[in-house]
C-alpha cells in the first residue's frame, strides 16, 4: 500500500493534513471524514477506510480544522460550517491531482457524516456512493438528545466540556456557536436529492445520533437503494457500550458491512 501525507491550506489559510492511501492501481476514489473532536486515525475511521481500500478505492482522509488531529485550529472553535468547508476544500484540492475522478464515494462519521450528506445533497451528480455513518440530522432533533438543563448551561456559559476518550486527562470544550451553526445545515429538506446508494451504520446504543433519528433521515432520502445497519451493543463511535472500549471483532464487522455493500454496488 502507498501512503502520502500532504498539508494544504483551507479557505481561511489554516493548515489541513490530508492522507492518501491506495493499494496497487486503484480505480475508484473515496473521501472519508471524521467526527467532532476526532481525527483521521481513529480506529473506526481507519475501519471505514480499510473497507474502501479492500475494494479498489484510493482513500483520501483528512484531519478537519478545530479537531483533535494534525490540522490547525482549536476544538472550541469548531462549527458545522468548518466541517462542510473543509470537506469542500479537500475535494477542490483533489480535483487538481492526477488521480482525481468523478463520480466518487463519500463516507463520514457524525459531524463528518453530516458534512458528506450535505455535500451529496448539493452535488448529487458527483457522488457514486454515500456512506454517512450516524450523521447529525438537524438542530431540532440533536437538541433533544441532551438534558434541557445541560443545553441551558452550555448556552449561558458559551461552551460545554467533555473528557477525551482517547487522551486521558484531556478535556475538550465545544463552543455554543457549533450548535447554533447546525441550524444552517438541516439534512432533511435536501434529502430528496440523495438518489445514490446509501449505507448508514449506527450503534444500537448511540446517544447523540440515535437509531430513531437515523430512521428519520433514511426514510427522507430518495435513494431506491438504502441500507441502515444497527450494530448491537455499540455506542456512537462504535465502542462497546458496557466497556466504552473498542472491540476488534466488532470493528471488523463494521468494515465487513461496508465492504459487502461496496461489492454489491461494484
Amino acid at each position: 500500500m502507498t501512503t502520502e501525507k500532504v498539508t494544504i491550506k483551507n479557505r481561511l489559510g489554516l493548515n489541513l493534513m490530508v492522507q492518501i492511501d491506495a493499494r496497487g492501481d486503484a480505480t475508484k476514489l473515496a473521501f472519508v471524514a471524521h467526527g467532532q473532536k476526532g481525527s483521521k486515525d481513529q480506529p473506526h475511521i481507519t475501519a471505514f477506510a480499510e473497507a474502501f481500500l479492500k475494494n479498489d478505492y484510493r482513500v483520501v482522509r483528512f484531519d478537519g480544522t478545530h479537531a483533535a488531529g494534525e490540522s490547525d485550529g482549536d476544538v472550541i472553535d469548531v462549527t458545522y460550517d468548518s466541517y462542510v468547508h473543509d470537506l469542500e476544500d479537500v475535494i477542490d484540492w483533489a480535483r487538481q491531482q492526477k488521480w482525481f475522478q468523478s463520480p466518487f464515494a463519500l463516507c463520514g462519521h457524525s459531524m463528518g457524516a453530516q458534512s458528506t450528506a450535505w455535500y451529496a445533497e448539493h452535488h448529487p451528480d458527483e457522488i457514486s456512493l454515500l456512506a454517512p455513518m450516524a450523521p447529525v440530522i438537524n438542530y431540532s432533533l440533536h437538541i433533544t438528545t441532551m438534558p434541557p438543563d445541560e443545553v441551558i448551561a452550555w448556552k449561558d456559559r458559551g461552551y460545554s466540556e467533555s473528557a477525551s476518550k482517547s487522551r486521558p486527562g484531556v478535556v475538550f470544550k465545544i463552543g455554543w456557536q457549533c450548535e447554533e451553526s447546525l441550524k444552517r445545515f438541516d439534512l432533511l429538506p435536501g434529502a430528496s436529492n440523495l438518489t445514490m446508494p446509501i449505507l448508514n451504520i449506527v450503534g444500537e446504543k448511540d446517544q447523540p445520533c440515535p437509531v430513531a433519528h437515523q430512521n428519520i433521515f433514511m426514510d427522507a432520502a430518495a435513494s431506491s437503494s438504502k441500507q441502515l445497519v444497527v450494530m448491537p451493543g455499540l455506542e456512537h463511535s462504535y465502542r462497546t457500550y458496557t466497556t466504552d472500549e473498542y472491540d476488534g471483532d466488532q470493528l471488523q464487522q463494521v468494515t465487513s458491512s461496508i465492504s459487502d455493500w461496496l461489492k454489491d454496488h461494484a
